[in-house]
């Protein structure tokens, strides 16, 4: 007898516990990557889970969702994407509630990514190809400071009874961006050599703030097709302007970029930009851990 009360408590705990799960959906903010739940969450604070669907070592670009996903999506009060040049699988799903974050941010802090056809097989001299909004904006913190009253805005409307607490976070971590802007100014005055190359165009926006030259992009999208003239005009290009550096995107090692930084005799750095890893939990600890990096390559 006593043996099928303990059977009938544990039942009872699994009924409740199910029950409170469902409760709780709806309640929580979903969102792609690592950097955006850094961002929100100094926004939400603790009492609002903010759930990241993608491992810290995930391409957002390449990912493919899966159906418990897709489930976290639906369930989610507000499920926040980057671009559909970033994670267009996010773009693509038609799901309420879903917020595209780089239409936040104001136009004069967006960066178009470019490519000098000087550098690709179609040779045609200094011509530059616009080629879309670069969606990598939080490796900036001004850039992302920008986009906060917004993101107050929204977080807002969807948890009224929270709006002052949002709006206290919000200038709080304003401060802290402005901090850090000011600690990555103050350290980037090592950089002795301020050339580099990247993989592909996934730091950008941190090297235009803080005055690094990308020479040019491998890839100008992870997986792009590169032909051996291509490499070719690319290795001129970097001896010519003494590029210290090749960056690669830790979430997307570039096999040709490898190859490319062995033949022309300089390092292929790689930079994790998603972070989401210990030592690279907070949004602070993610651009920190990228800019001593940076610093370091190219004293």
């Amino acid at each position: 007898m006593k043996s099928l009360k303990i059977i009938f408590l544990f039942f009872a705990l699994v009924i409740l516990a199910s029950c409170s799960k469902e409760k709780s959906e709806g309640k929580n903010i979903v969102v792609t990557i690592y950097p955006f739940k850094a961002i929100i969450q100094e926004i939400a604070g603790s009492e609002i889970a903010v759930n990241v669907l993608l491992p810290g070592g995930a391409d957002p670009h390449t990912y493919e969702m899966s159906p418990s996903d897709y489930n976290k999506i639906q369930n989610a009060k507000i499920f926040f994407y980057g671009a559909e040049t970033l994670d267009g699988w996010a773009a693509k799903l038609d799901v309420e509630n879903k917020i595209e974050l780089l239409k936040l941010l104001p136009e004069n802090f967006l960066i178009q990514i470019e490519i000098n056809e000087n550098l690709s097989a179609h040779h045609e001299k200094n011509s530059h190809h616009h080629l879309g909004i670069d969606p990598h904006f939080w490796t900036d913190p001004l850039t992302v400071n920008s986009m906060l009253d917004s993101l107050t805005k929204i977080l807002s409307y969807f948890y009224p009874e929270k709006k002052d607490l949002f709006r206290k976070n919000s200038e709080a971590f304003s401060k802290k961006l402005y901090d850090l802007d000011k600690k990555i100014k103050e350290e980037i005055k090592a950089v002795k050599h301020n050339k580099v190359f990247s993989a592909h165009p996934f730091y950008n926006y941190f090297f235009r703030r803080y005055g690094i030259k990308v020479v040019g992009s491998l890839e100008i999208s992870p997986g792009q097709q590169v032909t051996p003239k291509f490499l070719k005009n690319i290795s001129d290009e970097i001896k010519r302007e003494n590029v210290k550096a090749i960056l690669i995107n830790k979430q997307h090692i570039s096999k040709p970029a490898k190859v490319l930084a062995e033949s022309v005799g300089i390092k292929a750095v790689e930079l994790d930009p998603i972070g989401g890893t210990a030592g690279t939990e907070t949004y602070e600890q993610i651009i920190l851990h990228n800019m001593k990096i940076i610093v370091n390559e190219l004293k």
